[in-house]
């Protein structure tokens, strides 16, 4: 995950240190990239000094162990650095009944990387059988791609037909994918089978959303496994859930004694899902859902692909390994997380908070769902759409603006106000221009 931040941050070119305890790690990355590579712990006070912390205006401490990281920003906070986020595992320190103030302890920032993951998973879950999903605004937002049958209400209409059908109900059909190539629809776009398309809408609308695409909902049978911290997390998530049949299997047999006494809603079986015999008895074919969040991909590939020959409809692994990423969509899984990479977007998203809020690239297409707040200062606050239209670049649409927890979806005289959150759609390439557009109020550079 550090790598990741690292490989992304030097890019942007900022001025970055890395301070890493493996020295062959350290070595590494030093050839990899052109920044500084410390040798030593972010909790010594003398390796920080030595990385710059005295000029630093912010500090990602993203080691595994907590303790390292809230004492990294401790020690940062003393040196007067703006901006220090700290990666926490457990709800010791992140859950709402929490007595202890993160703030005091030198964190303005956290990122709890088991939620970041389930809510990935979830994202899936909530709408099955997209090929892309992601959410904005919290979650308010939902952004989902759907390969389109001939058999789906919505194919063969025009994006003005299916707006008057959908009525009062909001959806934003903002990008086609046809033979290959991605295209920005208008109202007279038809969406034909075979097209992927991707729809923004607000939370509340997504039964509508399923119906158009020919999903219903309905309760479904849920099979997760893994014996890990994270799968505990995504347990408790569908325990609180009473839509799913859950059926949890823990290979490890003390860690599942401890899932059985926390939960009250699932199934817990101790077994391991790379033996086909147990995935017959757990009726695997009936199953909306197979997970695989151990914490050896290995296991997660191998049962999620028994779990897909059995007859699992969908199937959901997790993996630090993405070199075969496409390999294992080509066999059948569909749909492979990394949780460091999951993790690192949202840190990447907290860092440019402000001003660029998510940046979702559609799968294989140069086209991007950005979403920007919109600073008062900003120079297309106050104006209408029709006037900041003249100045998008050729492929670029505002799709959709949320205002109050509210998503708009503008015409040219929809006046756009400080504060409001604007997705756009455009092709990458226009992306640095858009972003212009929107005054930044941060920066890597301490003024003082």
């Amino acid at each position: 995950m550090g790598n990741s931040l690292a490989e992304y941050l030097v890019r942007e070119k900022h001025h970055l240190t890395l301070v890493e305890i493996d020295p062959k790690l350290c070595m590494i990355v030093s050839e990899k990239l052109d920044m500084q590579v410390i040798n030593g712990s972010g909790s010594s006070p003398a390796i920080l000094k030595e990385a710059g912390i005295e000029s630093a205006d912010m500090i990602l401490a993203v080691t595994p162990n907590n303790e390292i990281n809230m004492v990294a920003c401790s020690i940062a906070a003393q040196y007067g650095v703006k901006r220090r986020i700290a990666r926490l595992r457990g709800h010791e320190f992140v859950s709402e009944k929490s007595l202890i103030d993160l703030n005091k302890m030198g964190i303005t920032s956290v990122i709890h990387p088991e939620k970041v993951l389930i809510d990935q998973i979830m994202q899936f879950v909530d709408t099955p059988h997209a090929v892309q999903a992601a959410n904005f605004e919290d979650g308010k937002i939902l952004m989902r791609g759907y390969k389109i049958d001939e058999n789906m209400p919505i194919a063969g209409k025009s994006l003005k037909e299916i707006r008057q059908m959908i009525a009062p109900d909001i959806i934003l059909f903002s990008a086609i994918v046809r033979n290959g190539y991605g295209m920005i629809p208008d109202g007279s776009s038809v969406i034909e089978s075979g097209d992927t398309v991707y729809a923004l809408f607000p939370r509340e609308s997504m039964n509508r959303f399923l119906e158009l695409v020919a999903l219903e909902k309905k309760n479904r049978k849920i099979i997760i496994t893994g014996d890990t911290y994270a799968t505990l997390e995504l347990a408790k998530t569908f325990d609180q859930n009473e839509f799913y049949h859950v059926t949890y299997v823990d290979p490890d047999l003390e860690h599942a004694r401890k899932a059985a006494e926390q939960f009250n809603n699932l199934e817990i079986i101790h077994g391991d899902c790379t033996e086909g015999d147990l995935l017959k008895e757990l009726n695997v074919d009936k199953a909306s859902f197979f997970i695989a969040v151990s914490d050896s991909p290995d296991y997660n590939v191998l049962s999620a692909l028994l779990a897909k020959a059995e007859g699992a409809h969908e199937v959901i692994v997790t993996t630090t390994d993405m070199s075969h990423n496409k390999l294992y969509n080509s066999i059948g899984i569909d749909h492979v997380i990394n949780p460091r990479l999951t993790t690192a977007r949202e840190i990447l998203e907290i860092i440019s908070r402000g001003h660029i809020d998510a940046v979702v690239k559609l799968t294989d297409v140069d086209i991007e769902a950005v979403g920007f707040s919109v600073a008062p200062e900003s120079s297309i606050a106050g104006k209408k759409v029709k006037r900041i239209a003249t100045k998008l670049k050729r492929g670029s649409i505002i799709g959709v603006i949320v205002r109050n927890d509210k998503m708009i979806i503008p015409d040219g005289e929809t006046v756009i106000e400080a504060d409001d959150h604007v997705i756009i759609i455009t092709r990458n390439k226009n992306l640095p221009t858009i972003s212009k557009m929107f005054k930044s109020r941060w920066m890597f550079k301490r003024s003082d």
